[in-house]
């Protein structure tokens, strides 16, 4: 994940919580995480940034609306980046 954004890495972990969400659905998800507007100039070109690296796949589900899903690099990334975070944080 040390190639990826912070945000970007919020975007992954919504898709990999979601079954297929669209592009609508995971902007209004991390605009909760947020608590302000995330616009579509924002969203979408990280959404194709996470689609390049083969951590999410991108569907069609209308004519409209794309849907997203986790792939197994991008489930392998966050088993990853959780490991990595459990040495430092005891819960």
């Amino acid at each position: 994940m040390h190639d990826l954004t912070g945000f970007q890495r919020d975007l992954l972990y919504v898709i990999s919580g979601a079954d297929r969400p669209s592009g609508q659905t995971v902007k209004d998800e991390v605009e909760k995480y947020y608590s302000s507007e995330i616009n579509h100039g924002r969203l979408y070109p990280n959404l194709d940034t996470l689609v390049n690296k083969e951590l999410v796949e991108k569907g069609q589900l209308d004519r409209r609306t794309n849907y997203y899903a986790i792939t197994e690099a991008g489930t392998q990334r966050i088993d990853e980046r959780r490991e990595w975070e459990e040495q430092y944080i005891d819960l």
